[in-house]
């Protein structure tokens, strides 16, 4: 039986066509099983990142002060690139006495009409963060506007200075029209183990 319609060489044909339909679905399977056991290659990064990309070599731990109530607290601070190479995601936890908490998410990027690097980062309350990146003498100077919950915002300044390939600083200083007023200084370093 056939299943072309008034074929004159239906016998030929229906032999052909049974043997594509048996073949074709193995041929279609081999090939997607190919296709999905490559690795995906590897996304170009962004030239224009490339004063931060040091951040994302490793992740990095930063020792806060003890609070007074003798808590030791670090940061854990991880940056990694995007899917696609042209930005890189921020995600940073409060390590207190050895028990993990959810800091702050975000990411920098390039900004093509500005010519600069921005971010934008949400802390664990709901803070929103967004800044700008420039380099002034071998420091990354990031100023910023932090907008918390009920809608007051701050600006503040922070300078991270890269120290080699195993540490960087971190400064931050609120700013009062054009003073600045030093809060903090943490000196990161590369994180022993992941929390």
């Amino acid at each position: 039986m056939s299943i072309f319609y008034n074929n004159r060489n239906h016998a030929s044909i229906t032999v052909r066509s049974m043997r594509f339909i048996y073949v074709w679905p193995v041929v279609l399977f081999n090939t997607v099983t190919f296709v999905g056991a490559q690795e995906p290659a590897s996304p170009t990064t962004s030239p224009a990142l490339s004063p931060i990309a040091f951040l994302t070599k490793h992740e990095w731990e930063a020792k806060l002060p003890d609070s007074p109530d003798g808590k030791k607290t670090k940061i854990h601070a991880q940056f990694t690139w995007s899917q696609n190479g042209q930005a890189i995601r921020i995600r940073n936890q409060f390590i207190v006495n050895g028990k993990t908490r959810p800091y702050l998410d975000g990411l920098y990027a390039w900004d093509p009409q500005h010519k600069t690097i921005v971010f934008w980062y949400v802390d664990g309350q709901g803070s929103l963060t967004s800044g700008k990146i420039k380099t002034e003498d071998g420091k990354l100077v990031h100023e910023f506007d932090q907008v918390t919950p009920d809608g007051k915002s701050s600006a503040f300044v922070a300078k991270v200075t890269p120290q080699g390939n195993q540490a960087w600083e971190n400064e931050i200083f609120e700013r009062y029209g054009s003073e600045l007023k030093p809060m903090v200084k943490v000196r990161y370093e590369i994180a022993n183990q992941t929390p």
